[in-house]
């Protein structure tokens, strides 16, 4: 995993997000993109009016959710999928 340390990310910068470990970082005004790669891990750093992107597969993977939230039973599975301190194991 790439290590990123003590970094001001700022205006207008796109910043790749995959497979990075991001350490007392700050993004002010930064986009962020994951395009659906190695999990980023951000250790001790700050955000300011941030933007996030996505690509690729974890594009994909929002657009499925996106096109079938509708569906029976779609709405309370991304509800349940997404609620504060969830997180789904391989």
């Amino acid at each position: 995993m790439e290590q990123v340390r003590d970094r001001t990310f700022n205006e207008a910068e796109m910043v790749d997000t995959d497979g990075k470990l991001f350490t007392k970082c700050h993004f002010e005004n930064a986009q962020l993109r994951y395009s659906g790669g190695e999990l980023p891990i951000f250790d001790n750093c700050t955000f300011a009016t941030i933007g996030w992107f996505f690509d690729g597969a974890a594009l994909r993977t929002i657009q499925l959710l996106q096109a079938n939230g509708n569906a029976e039973g779609g709405r309370p599975f991304i509800e349940e999928l997404f609620r504060p301190g969830h997180y789904i194991k391989a």
